[in-house]
């Protein structure tokens, strides 16, 4: 898929009482809404697993970046 230098995936990235991650975002089921609000997906696991497996998945559906919006708890 080429990729478009305009189009930015929205996704939060939230750490989870266990000190674990989650990212919320938009995925394959809903590929055309860039906002993690419309239909959000979610991948939990380390933040750099979490991370890589969010930015790789956006990369293949010709996003060329992702924004991300972190929530730390406090």
């Amino acid at each position: 898929m080429t990729l478009k230098p305009d189009r930015i995936l929205l996704a939060r990235m939230t750490e989870t009482s266990d000190g674990m991650f989650k990212a919320e975002y938009t995925g394959e089921m809903n590929p055309d809404n860039r906002d993690y609000r419309g239909m959000p997906d979610i991948h939990p696991g380390s933040e750099a697993a979490v991370r890589f497996w969010v930015e790789e998945m956006a990369n293949g559906m010709g996003y060329a970046n992702v924004e991300w919006e972190d929530r730390r708890p406090d």
